[in-house]
């Protein structure tokens, strides 16, 4: 017990507190985890009206900051795209007017000299020093780079930058037509390294029909200039981050600033310009990433004219977004120092408020815990006494048993001459199965007993079980099932969950003295987090519900809190051992699920049976038949172990009274030299827990690796938490429970020795 005026430090430290119980730590730490008082949130400590306006200020000063930042960065966002595009626009238009100003002025120049040399012989031409400074008229003229004539068979006839003409064969590109309304159409070509600069330049000429009269059709030409385009579009817009390009309808790039290397690429079909111009031709704009380098940048085109030639201006999206940034840095310079000096004003005056509701809540904190801690030491001290009780008594009254139902059995089997030893052998072994029942509930409530869980559908369980249940209610009860089609098959033991439903049904049974209804129900429920009826003790999830309910007396609230405890019972002497709902509480927690109780007073009570549903698929296992078999259907022999005389000697004698061949050994070590010595053994029936450093896990371990083909039935008293946590109990190895009855071990012992050497059969 725990002192009243002990502080509450020293109950913390307590050691009973700090240890494990089946899986749940109820530790110092975790206990004090809830004392400190958490600023926002004050844990058990009402806030008054001060403390909640500054916890709301202190939040507003955090939230509504952010909140206008975010809606003025995404405001400013979109603002500065949109003044981008309309940057891009007016780029477009003014670079547009210089470039459409450039291709009419090579028409009109073309035009001239086609007028010029109409009447000329194209002979005489050739060579000409007049004709050659006719054409210097044309130097110096912005975009201008060469004019000139060129006839078949001469290449370059004149040319305004050089004379006397060079020997220059000419290879021409490919070129554009331009229809004119009664005018010789024009050619647009593709850019190319000039004839004498070798600068790039491309040019727009047209046919000399002069000269076709003498033999084939010559050219009149006029080169382009593209350094004087590149010198006008810095005046109009920044070319770090802009981009201006010429380009032709088939996608050939004239002219290109920055990135003149890439001028006289093509753009294919699938370009965001192709495809752009396809759907609107004359001007448009789009967001996207060229094709030549990748960027994404704001475009915006417009075509020259009628020319086939587009001028295109793109905006790179990098420098949209640095602007932006640069302006929400401003605003966070302004923003940001006023908002850090509210908040830490308002929570500096919040937590001088918590710690004033803080101070005048703290007994009252310190009881609510104390109250906490002292119940957890409690519920932990009761359930570790009763299941290490439970065990210590479940393997010595265990092997009691196993001797005298052994001895019974066989006293029944050949009875002798005196009635009364019939009689009395019976009535020791009903009290064989009673004390056997309590057993199991004590092993159930501590959570030791031994689970055989199968997947079942639990309403074919309720309607297999039904006679008993109607049974056990009697005749003057009514006995309903409501019983969900749809129920979720669910993982558990068979023979648990049929004592469990059973226990229910008497506990109604009583508390129906005149008679009166019980209701069993089934349906599926999911358990969520934020449920409010949610026990603590249950995991959210998906659950197959079993209910039983009645109309009978209730239970008084005083009582109601304590009705899961072992051995508290409101029942007469000798009606009742108060482990029926122990049982019932056991094997909710033990199938990792939770049962809940909830009862009125002269209404009735109902107790929900929650068991997690199974994710496996339901199968109907084969039903075991436990009827004896008296004799083996052959010669074989096993090998009985077990460090207990008088277990051993019982166990020898009901298995050579089945017919088998018995070997015995007191011990791991025994056994196995009879393993090593016998020419045949094919199973192996021991206990589990035996002194001499073999238990008998190793021993079936090591006599499988000398007979490999050899079957193996394992038993034990233990409890369930030993032979799993000291003993490493495997899944490989069926285990029966003691005490065993003389049909069960036959059954047993005839299913393994049938089942083939590879077969792993389920603890039975």
């Amino acid at each position: 017990m725990i002192e009243p005026r002990k502080p509450l430090e020293a109950l913390y430290r307590r050691d009973a507190i700090a240890k494990k119980h089946d899986g749940i730590s109820v530790g110092r730490a975790a206990l004090i985890d809830r004392l400190p008082v958490n600023i926002l949130r004050p844990a058990g400590v009402p806030g008054g009206g001060i403390t909640r306006a500054l916890r709301g200020l202190t939040i507003a000063v955090i939230v509504v900051p952010v909140v206008l930042l975010a809606t003025a960065a995404w405001v400013n966002y979109v603002a500065s795209f949109r003044d981008a595009r309309e940057r891009v626009d007016r780029a477009t238009d003014a670079i547009h007017q210089y470039a459409l100003k450039a291709l009419e002025s090579d028409e009109l120049i073309l035009d001239r000299l086609a007028e010029h040399i109409a009447s000329k012989n194209r002979s005489d031409l050739i060579g000409s020093a007049e004709f050659h400074r006719y054409l210097q008229q044309f130097d110096g003229r912005p975009q201008i780079s060469a004019v000139g004539l060129i006839v078949p068979d001469e290449g370059l006839a004149a040319s305004n930058p050089v004379f006397p003409r060079p020997t220059i064969h000419l290879e021409l590109p490919d070129y554009l037509r331009v229809d004119r309304d009664g005018k010789e159409p024009i050619y647009i070509g593709r850019t190319a390294p000039g004839t004498f600069t070798q600068a790039p330049q491309f040019s727009v000429v047209r046919l000399d029909q002069g000269s076709a009269q003498e033999r084939a059709a010559g050219l009149i030409f006029v080169s382009a200039r593209l350094s004087d385009f590149v010198g006008y579009y810095r005046t109009i817009v920044d070319l770090n981050d802009y981009l201006v390009t010429l380009i032709r309808s088939d996608g050939a790039v004239l002219a290109r600033s920055p990135g003149e290397n890439l001028v006289g690429n093509t753009l294919s079909n699938s370009s965001h310009f192709r495809r752009a111009i396809s759907q609107s031709p004359n001007t448009g704009g789009y967001n996207g990433a060229s094709e030549l380098d990748g960027i994404e940048r704001l475009f915006s085109y417009r075509q020259l004219g009628a020319y086939p030639v587009y001028v295109s201006v793109g905006l790179k999206r990098s420098a949209v977004i640095a602007g932006w940034a640069w302006q929400m840095a401003a605003y966070l310079a302004i923003g940001l120092p006023a908002s850090i000096s509210l908040f830490l004003l308002a929570w500096l005056g919040l937590r001088r408020s918590t710690a004033a509701d803080a101070a005048m809540a703290a007994v009252q904190v310190q009881s609510e815990q104390r109250e906490m801690a002292e119940a957890s030491l409690r519920h932990i001290q009761k359930m570790d006494v009763v299941g290490q009780l439970t065990g210590g008594i479940a393997h010595d009254f265990n092997n009691l048993l196993a001797v005298i139902t052994g001895n019974i059995e066989l006293i029944l089997r050949k009875p002798a001459d005196s009635d009364r030893v019939t009689r009395v052998a019976k009535a020791a072994f009903q009290a064989a199965e009673r004390g056997e029942r309590l057993i199991e509930q004590l092993l159930m409530f501590s959570r030791r007993q031994v689970m055989r869980p199968v997947t079942l559908n639990l309403n074919r369980v309720l309607l297999e079980f039904e006679t008993l249940m109607r049974h056990a209610a009697g005749p003057q009860i009514e006995l309903r099932l409501k019983l969900d089609p749809g129920l979720d098959p669910s993982n558990v033991d068979r023979a648990q969950f049929e004592a469990a439903i059973l226990n229910l049904v008497v506990n109604a049974r009583d508390a129906l003295p005149k008679g009166g209804r019980i209701i069993i129900e089934t349906i599926n429920v999911v358990i969520e987090e934020a449920d409010p009826e949610r026990n603590s003790d249950l995991a959210p999830g998906a659950y197959a519900m079993v209910a039983v309910s009645d109309n009978g007396l209730g239970i008084e609230p005083s009582v109601l809190s304590h009705v899961f405890e072992p051995f508290f019972t409101t029942k007469e002497v000798g009606k009742g051992s108060g482990l029926g709902l122990s049982q019932v509480y056991g094997f909710a927690t033990e199938s990792k699920g939770q049962v809940s109780i909830s009862s009125q007073r002269g209404r009735g009570t109902t107790v929900k049976l929650y068991l997690p549903r199974s994710i496996e698929a339901f199968w109907e296992t084969e039903k075991r038949s436990l009827i004896a078999k008296e004799t083996a259907s052959g010669d074989e022999t096993i090998l009985v172990v077990d460090d207990d005389e008088g277990v051993l000697t019982t166990a020898t004698e009901i298995v050579s009274d089945l017919g088998y061949h018995v070997l015995a050994a007191k011990n791991g070590k025994q056994a196995l030299q009879i393993l090593k010595e016998a020419i045949r053994v094919d199973l192996l029936f021991s206990d589990i827990v035996m002194p001499g450093g073999i238990n008998g896990v190793q021993l079936a371990r090591e006599a499988r690796r000398l007979k490999p083909k050899l079957k193996v039935l394992l038993t034990s008293g233990y409890t369930a938490a030993v032979l799993t946590g000291e003993h490493s109990l495997p899944k490989e190895f069926p285990v029966l429970g003691k005490p065993y009855r003389r049909e069960q071990l036959a059954s047993n012992l005839r299913d393994i020795i049938k089942s083939p050497a590879s077969q792993v059969l389920p603890p039975l």
